[in-house]
């Protein structure tokens, strides 16, 4: 099964650009994790029209076995890079699993 994951280091990055970009759903400083995991499952994706541009809104699952989820907006170019990579069944279960955060307004 494939899903699309990366590390801490783009999950800083994107966060960054997230927020210098004014997008509506990034991490604020207390939500990001401080300590850095291989992998940040990306569970659900939109597209997205902000402002006559595309962008997506990621589901970032940041704790696979707390359960914990953000999202996140990039943009389209930001999304199509995050590397889609074979995960086991289990581990795909366990990410989809993981529900989705609430919206915020």
């Amino acid at each position: 099964m494939k899903m699309r994951v990366f590390d801490h280091e783009r999950l800083v990055a994107l966060n960054g650009s997230s927020i210098q970009s004014g997008r509506g759903q990034n991490l604020p400083a207390g939500r990001l994790p401080t300590s850095a995991q291989d992998r940040y499952w990306v569970s659900a994706h939109a597209v997205r029209d902000r402002d006559g541009q595309q962008e997506v809104r990621l589901c970032v699952v940041l704790d696979l076995f707390r359960g914990q989820t953000a999202w996140l907006d990039v943009s389209s170019e930001e999304f199509a890079a995050i590397p889609e990579i074979d995960v086991s069944a289990d581990e795909w279960e366990t990410a989809m699993c993981a529900g989705t955060p609430p919206v915020a307004p």
